[in-house]
Parts: C-alpha cells; structure tokens; sequence
C-alpha cells in the first residue's frame, strides 16, 4: 500500500474519517480534515511542477503542516527529502545535490518569508536552479485566501525568491491527486548521521515503510484508542516510522510537539491522556527527573519505548517504577527501515533487561563472522538483517550500497550476540571494537559496569593508539556533579570484576560527551580524533 492511501482510507467515514488523528498545540485534525488539507497541498504542488519521481526536500521544525507536507508527497509519488534542522549551509547544500532536488520547501515561523541565511547560502552555491516554497507552521485547510499570496524576494537578486505555501493553496483542490503510484516506488531518501564522510541517503519505499509500521503495531499491540506523542524531529525515522505511521495505520491519534520540553510532554499525558510515549534515553531521564519534582498524572500511558544500546538498566528500572506501564526497548538503525528488535518488559518479569528482544516477524536476523557464518550462542559478531522494511539502497550511491548489503544481507556494523533463548544483546559498533595485544574488547561490556559506579554519570570506552599493544583503552568520564573522582578510582573498580585485558590503561574526564542531536548516540569516532594525538605520542 502507498502511504497517502492509508490516509485516504482512514479518512473515510466508515473507517476513522470524523476520529481525531492529529494535534498539533490548539488545533484537531480528523482524519477526513487532514485528508482534505493534504490533498489541497498535493494539488498546488502538482500545479506548481512538482511530479512523481520529483525529489522535494522539507526543512522544518515538528507541526502538523510538516506531517501533511508528507503525506502530501506520498500522493504525489514525490520524494520526500527531510533536511536536519540543525545543519549549516554546507550540509544543507550537500543534502540538496547529493539528492538532485530541485524544490525546497522551508519553514520560516518565526519570521513569516524570511529564509534562514544557511538555506540562502546554501542555494546560492548550487549549480543548478532550486524552487523554494516558505511556510510558517500555521497554515490550515482554509488557508490561500487573497492576502496569502504573497513571495519573498532574495537582497541578492531582483526576481522572487520563495512562494508561500498559503499563496499555492489559493484555489487548490481537495480531490485526490490521483497519481499513478506503486507500493515499490521511491518514498523517502534519509540522510544518515554521517560519523564519517558526508551522509549516505537511505532510500526507501512505500511498501518499506507500510509493512515496518504493521510490525510495529502487531508487536506492540496498538489499537485505535492508543494516543501517541511525537517529540523526535520529523527529519528524523523515529518520528514518522514509529509514532505516526503505526498509530494512522490502526486509526490512532498523534500529538506532535515542537521539541522535547519534559513539562509540556507530561502536560501532554495529562490533557490527552496518551497511551505511548517514545523518545530517547536523554529525555527519558529528563521526564523521570521532572516526575521526581513535581506531581503529574501519568495513569493513561501503557506503553513507554525507548531505543537499544543506548538504554542503561538503572533508566529502564526507573521508567518502570515511574510508570504503571510495560517498557518496550527496540533496537535499530536508519536503514533497516528503523526498528529490528523488540522486547517487552513488564512490571512482574525484567528477566531479559540486559537485551533488545527478538527480531520482528517480517525481518530476519544473524549474528556472524567476517566470513559469514554463523555464529552460536554467547557468541560475538555482526548483526546482519533482510526483510521487506529495509532500505532499497544509499541514493546514487551503488559502491556504498553494495557494501552495505552484501550477499543480501544488510550490514549493521554492530556487534550482538544471541542467548540461548534467542534474545538479541548489543555489544557495541564493529568499528567502535577494540583490539589490545590480540584480545578483542567490546566497550558497552566495560561501559554498562562503569555506570553503576555512584560517582560516574556517563562514560564512552574508546581505543587509543599503543606501541606495545596496538591500542590501549581508554576511558572517557563524565563524573556525577559535586563529586571527586580519580582515574584510579575508575581503574579499580574494573580490575575485580572484569578480565584484566578490558580495564581501562587511561581515563579522562569531561563536562560532557558528544552526541548526535537526534539519537543522543555518542560519537565515538570525535571522541578517537581528539584524542589520538595525545595518545599517539606517548
């Protein structure tokens, strides 16, 4: 199924069309409503020159006009290219000709026409022309009315920069596009991190990203009375592929809010009384911390989710206690379509709460060795997946993506290993494996032990470079606010408990540790270029 059908389904009234499927701050959308408001975008794009196949990249911040712009797309058989919020002129510039888009569609709520200077940057040193379209967040289906129609134009040049959204809206239909779109076709292009090199655009279909959103629903067992919250960017797959899309497929409804305010989020629970909350370890901690402060009503939420490797069991135990729900951990990445893994913790059985569950029914899994085989239980290798939710490939990028997906495999880079009960444990990123006098040291092992120290708030284990060993391991610490700790400290606390050739030959301590904006994964490969040198010549 294409994903503008599924809305266009759920918008019927037999189906959910007059249920409530989006809020956005004071605005309710039925699904009939963001039905029409979708199709009216769909068709002053299609006006306008937008056609299928186009690649048309979307800078925004989280709001309802951003999640009917995708599905928008979707009908139109677009491409849908998300930009980072957060990226400067040459990233934005990247994403734009890497990925041959030749419309930009961008968000100026706080100053209505106004384009950021990195989008005008950005633009200015393509080499090929790019139609930019502005809105501001707070267009509706009524919008397009006379005084809509306005353009910006750039101080740079005489002709008009940008149109507004409002102004294309003016006279658009609300019939359905009704373009010739396939279940196989190109939906979205995302962007990866990038922790080496320029990102690589994971490239996926309709089919893809329908049938992840089935197994997320089937999994988690979501009905259409569930009520979810998105708080991950909308640039992002989380938002998108775990919240919106599970929750419209059983005819649901979403809240979606500009950034992760923990006070708004449980207001939120409050006032809508939501069923799932999903989002990153950061903000998990910062919601549990604001429940410690004050008192709210947190009765409605069933489920809470988090992702993998990323989840320590002191933040897992504290949800539980915090939250008369089950914990779902998942684990996965961009180009498995997101998630992989599943496990469901209850409050009466935490046996498995040092994995990330078992694999969904419609992907399969292996654990194996450089060569390819595989590999038994309690053994370490790669995690490699296939299976209907994964990326098509990297957008025009045939090396890397046959890289990625040799022998039909998808190649995770991360390192796991089953139990015998067939449950899935992360050991950390085969890149991020260390490798000291022949002994291979896998760092979330040693990382997962250093957190239960009370003075240590967080820590990343990376290698160094080592003349007699090839590299020693090196310890990065984050110690708790107020407390005074020493390298030795860290040391001895790993010398009884693990194997001598795991505990850290160095410490060093920070403030804090760098991490993606999105995931909050930390990034290992600055932490390895910032201290290689020092390392180096000793």
């Amino acid at each position: 199924m294409i994903l503008g059908e599924l809305l266009r389904r759920q918008a019927r009234w037999e189906t959910f069309g007059n249920k409530t499927a989006l809020i956005f701050e004071e605005r309710r959308w039925t699904y009939t409503e963001l039905n029409a408001f979708v199709n009216r975008i769909a068709n002053a794009l299609r006006t306008e020159g937008v056609a299928k196949g186009e690649r048309v990249a979307v800078l925004g911040r989280n709001s309802d006009v951003y999640v009917a712009l995708y599905f928008a797309l979707a009908k139109l058989g677009a491409i849908l290219v998300p930009v980072n919020f957060w990226y400067r002129e040459e990233e934005i510039r990247y994403t734009l000709d890497q990925s041959g888009s030749r419309w930009l569609i961008v968000e100026t709520r706080d100053a209505p026409g106004k384009l950021p200077t990195a989008v005008e940057d950005a633009r200015m040193s393509l080499s090929r022309p790019l139609r930019l379209i502005w809105y501001t967040g707070r267009e509706t289906a009524e919008s397009g009315a006379p005084g809509d129609s306005r353009v910006c134009r750039s101080p740079r040049e005489t002709e008009p920069s940008a149109t507004s959204l409002a102004s294309l809206l003016a006279g658009a239909s609300f019939a359905e596009p009704g373009v010739d779109v396939h279940e196989t076709d190109p939906h979205i292009i995302l962007y990866t991190s990038g922790t080496t090199g320029f990102p690589k655009g994971a490239t996926f279909s309709h089919r893809a990203h329908f049938l992840h959103a089935v197994a997320w629903a089937l999994q988690t067992g979501q009905a259409s009375d569930d009520v979810g919250i998105v708080v991950y960017p909308l640039f992002h797959t989380g938002g998108p592929d775990c919240v919106i899309l599970p929750h419209f497929l059983v005819g649901g409804t979403v809240v979606v809010q500009n950034g992760a305010d923990p006070v708004k989020m449980l207001q939120a629970i409050e006032q809508h009384r939501l069923t799932n909350v999903f989002c990153v370890p950061t903000v998990w901690r910062w919601l549990l911390a604001e429940l410690a402060k004050d008192q709210y009503d947190v009765s409605s939420v069933r489920r809470c989710l988090g992702s993998s490797d990323t989840l320590p069991v002191d933040l897992l135990s504290g949800i539980l206690e915090c939250f008369a729900a089950d914990v779902w951990v998942t684990y996965g990445l961009t180009e498995a379509g997101c998630i992989l893994t599943y496990l469901r913790l209850t409050q009466s059985d935490h046996s498995k709460i040092h994995t990330v569950g078992k694999p969904h029914p419609l992907v399969e899994l292996r654990i194996v060795d450089a060569a390819m085989r595989d590999l038994g239980p309690n053994q370490v290798g790669e995690i490699v997946a296939r299976g209907p939710t994964l990326m098509d490939g990297y957008w025009n990028m045939p090396e890397q993506t046959g890289e990625a997906m040799a022998g039909g495999w998808l190649h995770t880079g991360d390192l796991g290993q089953f139990d015998a009960d067939g449950y899935v444990s992360i050991a950390g990123r085969l890149k991020d494996m260390i490798v000291s006098g022949g002994e291979k040291i896998y760092p979330l092992e040693v990382e997962k032990l250093l957190r239960q120290h009370p003075k240590i708030r967080d820590v990343a284990l990376i290698g160094v470079p080592d003349r007699e060993w090839g590299q020693a391991v090196l310890a990065v610490v984050v110690p708790e606010v107020g407390a005074t700790l020493s390298a030795e400290e860290v040391i001895e606390f790993v010398r009884p408990r693990l194997a001598g050739y795991k505990k850290p030959r160095y410490v060093e301590f920070v403030d804090a540790l760098p991490v993606t904006t999105s995931t909050g994964k930390v990034q290992k490969a600055l932490l390895r270029e910032h201290f290689a040198t020092k390392y180096r010549e000793r």
